[in-house]
């Protein structure tokens, strides 16, 4: 059976910008045999064949502004252009994007976007971004419970 995936994304160094990671670690440390998670600083295309290798596939980012006052948003994503890809980062959609050119249609995907509140130089969660990640871990969980059968 494919695995589910789960890429966090973000900066380890930048307080909650790193909840994108965190999640990914921790969903890790669950240990289920069917997952493999991700943590990495930036979408790159080389994460294209790893994507079109997962039966389904969780982006978790870490979110600002008006999008981190809505909370937790756990959103369906669609693929972009993969014209977009320039360099060594992508967005999500731009990733799927590639994939589909390289090898075939993309697994289906979401958008976890995780509140955070603090996003200066710092190596710990705000509290705010601490709450946002305890909520996105269930939201995690009833993602992966999706696919359970």
């Amino acid at each position: 059976m494919k695995p589910l995936l789960i890429i966090g994304y973000g900066n380890d160094l930048r307080t909650d910008d790193a909840l994108g990671p965190a999640l990914a670690r921790a969903a890790a440390a669950w240990r289920l045999p069917h997952l493999e998670t991700v943590a990495v600083h930036q979408l790159t295309p080389e994460l294209a064949e790893r994507v079109s290798r997962a039966r389904a596939v969780l982006f978790a980012d870490a979110a600002t502004g008006s999008a981190a006052a809505a909370g937790v948003s756990l959103e369906p994503l669609a693929a972009g252009t993969a014209a977009g890809v320039r360099g060594h980062s992508a967005q999500p959609a731009e990733l799927l994007a590639l994939c589909q050119a390289l090898f075939g249609p993309p697994p289906p995907a979401w958008l976890l976007a995780i509140p955070g509140e603090e996003f200066g130089f710092g190596e710990s969660l705000s509290p705010g971004g601490a709450h946002g990640l305890a909520a996105a871990l269930a939201a995690t969980r009833l993602w992966i419970s999706r696919f359970d059968h």
